[in-house]
């Protein structure tokens, strides 16, 4: 078993271009405003930040927040947590992947859905590995 967490870094300028089709396909106008949305639904204070894009070793990514500590609640599951910035866009990425994986599968696009299910796959082994774990599968739950 390979005990090593798939590695994350912060894309540069130049990268930004092409990070968003990465993540959401063509569909990524769309997934970025869910993002906005969901973080101004889940993160206590948000009013809009500059958001960092983090690629993942195993072809994933997310999407965080601006720097510090947010709170996180959820009345849907009673999650009431303080997250670091990177462990909220986590959580908050995870949550549009999802929400986006069931929008086409009810839609019939099934290539859309598969690559928005695989995107989440890669993000969860990443989550798996991180040091809020805990709380991030907590926020998801």
């Amino acid at each position: 078993m390979n005990t090593q967490p798939p590695a994350a870094f912060h894309v540069d300028r130049y990268v930004k271009m092409r990070f968003m089709p990465m993540l959401f396909a063509h569909d990524y106008v769309r997934a970025e405003y869910n993002i906005f949305l969901y973080a101004s639904r889940f993160l206590t204070g948000y009013d809009g930040c500059e958001w960092e894009f983090v690629v993942l070793k195993n072809g994933g990514g997310f999407m965080q927040p601006g720097e510090g500590d947010w709170r996180f609640f959820s009345a849907d599951n009673s999650a009431d947590l303080v997250l670091s910035a990177e462990a909220a866009g986590l959580v908050i990425t995870a949550l549009v992947l999802n929400h986006r994986s069931w929008l086409y599968d009810r839609h019939d696009e099934p290539e859309l859905c598969e690559h928005y299910c695989q995107r989440f796959r890669q993000l969860l082994a990443y989550a798996e590995t991180h040091s809020e774990a805990a709380a991030i599968f907590r926020a998801l739950d």
